[in-house]
């Protein structure tokens, strides 16, 4: 586990359990967590990231660390011969994409790319039901969501470097419309916006793409905290688990009662591997389970449309609205684990490979330069799904 902030409390309680895998290091900066670390799981812990990939008891590393560092430490993991996660975004500039993917070719290792809601059972559902041509041929799809995301907890820099919204959300909705709509966007044009002074980075943004095929797709999201999609939903949250209906209005008031940044700084912390509060920020739900979800995702082709319900997804045909229950399943970090295992083990291929993860970062950056220059914008980086 390269980063033990936040996402680590995510990611480690479920895919700990698999039974194929072993929790065996850590690399981190807090002394603390790491000695939390060493004694939970009976491993190595390391503060150097590269003395990690060189112990002998690592085959495959989790990148969680800050987004500037992901491309200089999945590139360290492939040149000590270390298949790797890394988390979303991939990197922050297509030139460091081509330079992790490079450093992966070169030394034979996997990368994949995650973590993305293309991941769960109802959008791949989706997907093999456009595959199979039941409905006909694809024409249109949208994905909207509505939620808190502006006034989480931050550090000084991470609004900054995921440039808000964009590159943080993003990717999820890209990576969901990407696996839909079969991987090749042509162009797009998009608006992005600031609309509180006080979280001075992108919140917002509204996009209209293009795939090669002409099938057009809107991309809209708020992280400003007022409407929350989840409510169309009987309040099920990201995750599939419940969510609480004050959400949204107690993330803003918590965020606007701090008076300063080391306050709120203090409070991420806290939420940390080892923190006060990470219990509270874990994905280790026990109670009442739903199908997770990121928003609302309508699809339309020829003889019906798709969305997603809290068990699985609605079909509105010309035979009338059916619903279609779906197992649980692998989703989430252990989705992603499941497909990097599979990848090594049994010599499968990795779909949410670096390749795929490079056309995902163009499509949000090309989300800001849009915005900025007021125009359509050309891609080039695509990727179809295999």
């Amino acid at each position: 586990m390269a980063g033990l902030g936040v996402a680590s409390t995510q990611i480690l309680p479920s895919v700990s359990k698999l039974p194929y895998l072993q929790v065996t290091a850590a690399a981190d900066v807090r002394h603390d967590a790491l000695a939390k670390f060493r004694k939970e799981y009976d491993a190595e812990v390391f503060t150097s990231f590269d003395e990690m990939c060189k112990s002998p008891n690592v085959d495959f590393v989790y990148v969680a660390t800050p987004n500037e560092l992901h491309a200089r430490h999945v590139i360290a993991a492939a040149e000590h011969g270390k298949h790797a996660i890394v988390e979303k975004p991939m990197a922050v500039t297509l030139e460091e994409c081509e330079a992790m993917n490079a450093a992966a070719e070169r030394n034979g290792t996997k990368l994949l790319c995650g973590h993305t809601h293309s991941f769960d059972p109802p959008i791949r559902k989706i997907r093999e039901i456009i595959q199979s041509g039941g409905l006909g041929s694809l024409r249109m799809i949208h994905s909207w969501n509505y939620n808190d995301f502006m006034y989480r907890p931050r550090m000084k820099h991470e609004l900054a470097t995921s440039r808000g919204a964009v590159l943080n959300q993003g990717p999820h909705q890209v990576d969901v419309v990407r696996l839909i709509g079969g991987g090749m966007v042509r162009s797009l044009r998009a608006s992005t916006a600031i609309w509180d002074p006080a979280r001075p980075h992108e919140g917002s943004y509204v996009c209209y793409l293009e795939f090669d095929n002409g099938v057009p797709a809107t991309l809209v999201y708020s992280g400003y905290g007022f409407f929350d999609t989840a409510e169309l939903f009987w309040w099920v949250g990201e995750g599939g688990q419940p969510r609480d209906p004050e959400t949204n209005p107690r993330a803003r008031k918590n965020i606007r009662g701090i008076t300063n940044s080391q306050e709120e700084e203090l409070l991420k912390e806290q939420m940390r591997y080892g923190g006060l509060r990470q219990g509270e920020f874990s994905h280790e739900w026990q109670g009442e389970q739903h199908q997770p979800f990121f928003g609302l995702t309508l699809v339309s082709c020829d003889k019906g449309d798709i969305r997603q319900s809290p068990d699985g997804l609605i079909i509105y045909g010309e035979e009338g609205k059916r619903e279609v229950a779906l197992p649980q399943g692998k989703r989430g970090r252990e989705a992603e684990v499941e497909e990097l295992y599979q990848a090594i083990a049994n010599d499968r291929p990795v779909f949410h490979d670096g390749r795929w993860g490079e056309a995902t970062l163009e499509v949000c950056l090309a989300f800001l330069e849009s915005a900025k220059e007021r125009r359509e914008i050309f891609l080039s980086h695509q990727r179809p799904v295999q």
